[in-house]
């Protein structure tokens, strides 16, 4: 017995003691450090609010920055393997959020009106406001990292990244590029950095198109929950980051007056506006490499894919889901309604005999007002028959 314990303890130290100091295994919600999922969660996010609460530490899984999923100028070596972080999604201790309460839009203002950036989408005042959940794994633009760091320089309060929402059945989380959150004042937008085309893949993926543009569903979604979504091109933000900052505080007054403007943003001019590219546009732009140009590289490498996170959306999210899922179902109903009457077929006229046809009663018609033209005798008789009477 102790020969067949020695080995088992000899094999146990060849296969994990070794694998654990190069690439740490996360099983059953074990966080790579050794934590459980009663300590704070480890999470790969840049927290760009200065708060007063512990800030989640960095991911220890990982060799590569948080902030390089995308398709970056420089190559990072890839992980050996994919590891699974399990996530707390609750925000209490940076947002100070309350899941069990409910949010709503306080304020009511207008949609930008046309595809032109920047692109402003709200919701309706009154709506529920579904909250976010900590974590993110999507791909990371190049200008959201710059955006970032300016905003982390200039010490601007309530934005946050690496924030997911839970939109209806979608397995997979809609990821902000960069949030600002009050909560006190039921403000949430989305502020998103539209490219035309992706870099690695070199496929269109902003656009406008005959009825509106590409991302109105994505739009629809966000705003249907309580959001407000404010799209800038990336080369509004590449070249005038800080006026993108100035016109999202301008939104932002206009929700609240008492949201006032930074003087560090104050003197920047206003951001033009700018025309959004058709998907044909895209496709042009991507054959003469515009994006490369623009921000001065060779080209886009392949996206070092990051840790997987596994999130999930609350209890009362979930709820709000079922509400809003009932409401477009009723909707749903109701243009169909209406899409069916114009779809059915025009009333049909009675079928009547050969012996009452409508050519036969046109006839009579013609007969008696113009009996002199249609009669079949050569002299229109004097009695009342030949008025048409039988």
């Amino acid at each position: 017995m102790k020969l067949i314990e020695l080995i088992r303890n000899f094999f146990h130290r060849l296969f994990y003691g070794k694998s654990k100091e190069k690439t740490p295994q996360v099983d059953d919600g074990t966080h790579a450090s050794g934590t459980t999922n009663d300590d704070p969660p480890s999470v790969p996010t840049i927290e760009l609010e200065s708060t007063t609460g512990t800030q989640a530490p960095q991911s220890g899984n990982t060799s590569q920055p948080a902030n390089d999923n995308y398709g970056e100028i420089l190559q990072h070596p890839k992980m050996s393997k994919n590891y699974t972080v399990q996530i707390v999604p609750f925000l209490t201790s940076i947002l100070k959020l309350n899941y069990e309460a409910t949010y709503k839009v306080l304020y009511s203002i207008s949609n930008s009106v046309d595809a032109r950036f920047p692109i402003i989408r709200v919701p309706q005042r009154g709506c529920e406001i579904k909250l976010p959940v900590l974590g993110r794994s999507g791909k990371r633009g190049v200008c959201e990292e710059r955006l970032c760091k300016i905003i982390k320089d200039l010490k601007l309060h309530g934005f946050y990244d690496s924030l997911s929402l839970f939109i209806g059945n979608y397995s997979k989380p809609f990821e902000p590029d960069i949030a600002y959150i009050d909560t006190q004042k039921g403000i949430f937008v989305d502020i998103e950095i539209d490219e035309p085309y992706s870099g690695w893949e070199r496929k269109p993926i902003h656009y406008k198109t005959e009825n509106g543009t590409i991302d109105d569903l994505r739009n629809h979604y966000f705003t249907e929950r309580g959001w407000t979504v404010i799209r800038f091109s990336e080369k509004q933000v590449h070249k005038h980051p800080k006026s993108c900052l100035k016109r999202v505080y301008q939104l932002l007054n206009k929700m609240d007056v008492t949201i006032t403007m930074p003087q560090s943003l104050a003197t920047e001019a206003d951001i033009s506006l700018e025309d959004m590219w058709t998907k044909k546009q895209a496709e042009s732009m991507e054959q003469n490499d515009e994006r490369e140009k623009m921000l001065g590289i060779d080209k886009f490498i392949q996206p070092v894919e990051g840790p997987h996170i596994i999130l999930k959306d609350y209890l009362k999210g979930r709820e709000l889901e079922k509400k809003i899922s009932n409401r477009e179902e009723a909707q749903r109903k109701v243009s169909e309604q209406i899409q069916s009457r114009f779809l059915e077929s025009p009333p049909q006229p009675p079928i009547v005999s050969n012996a009452n046809s409508d050519d036969q009663r046109r006839k009579g018609a013609e007969q008696y007002e113009h009996q002199q033209y249609i009669s079949t005798q050569s002299k229109p008789k004097t009695t009342p028959s030949s008025r048409g009477y039988a």
